[in-house]
C-alpha cells in the first residue's frame, strides 16, 4: 500500500511539473506611460511638462472652482507668473465643496458646475502671442486627482467634442500660484 501511494505521489509531481509550461506565465504589458496624453486616433499623442493651479474659489454653481493648467514643451511662467510660448496647454477645472485646497477624489465631465464635476480642454498648438487660441473639450468620461508623493496624479479617460478618446496620466507637482 505504501509502494501505491508512493507512485501516485511522483505521478501526480511529475504531471504538475510537465503541465507548468511558460506560456502559463502572466501576459508582458506595457509599463503605464504618465505625462502623456493620447487623442484621435490613439496613436496621436502630446507630452506634459508642468503645472500650475490657482487658489480654489467660489464658482457660478455650488461647487467651488480649482483652475489647473497643464503645460506641453514650448510653454513656461515667467517671474510675474504670467504664461508664455507656443505649445500643448490643458486647461481643466474641477469643482468641489472646500475652499481649504485642491481636492483629491473622482470627477466627472460635466458643465454643471456642481461638486465632483471637471470640465477639460487641450489646445494643441497655444500661442500666448495669439489673442485666438482654439480648443477641444470633452464632452464626458471622469477624472481622477490622487496625492503622489509631493505632488499629484491626475488620470483623464473622456470623449471629446470629436468623439475621440482622450486619455493620459499626469504626475508631478502642481504648483500653487499666490
Amino acid at each position: 500500500m505504501k509502494k501505491i501511494t508512493t507512485i501516485l505521489f511522483m505521478a501526480a509531481a511529475m504531471v504538475i511539473t510537465i503541465s507548468c509550461d511558460s506560456d502559463d506565465d502572466l501576459p508582458v504589458t506595457q509599463p503605464i506611460q504618465v505625462n502623456t496624453f493620447c487623442y484621435g486616433d490613439q496613436t496621436t499623442n502630446f507630452e506634459t511638462i508642468g503645472a500650475f493651479r490657482e487658489e480654489p474659489q467660489l464658482s457660478g454653481g455650488t461647487g467651488v472652482l480649482t483652475e489647473v493648467t497643464v503645460l506641453g514643451d514650448g510653454l513656461q511662467l515667467n517671474d510675474m507668473d504670467e504664461l508664455e510660448g507656443a505649445g500643448v496647454l490643458m486647461q481643466i477645472y474641477f469643482y468641489g465643496n472646500s475652499t481649504d485646497s485642491f481636492q483629491t477624489g473622482l470627477y466627472q465631465i460635466a458643465s454643471t458646475e456642481e461638486p465632483a464635476d471637471a470640465s477639460l480642454s487641450y489646445s494643441l498648438d497655444f500661442d500666448t502671442a495669439t489673442m485666438f487660441n482654439t480648443s477641444t473639450s470633452l464632452e464626458s468620461g471622469f477624472i481622477r486627482v490622487e496625492t503622489y508623493q509631493t505632488g499629484y496624479a491626475i488620470t483623464v479617460d473622456g470623449l471629446d467634442t470629436n468623439g475621440d478618446e482622450f486619455h493620459g496620466i499626469y504626475l508631478g507637482n502642481i504648483a500653487l500660484l499666490q
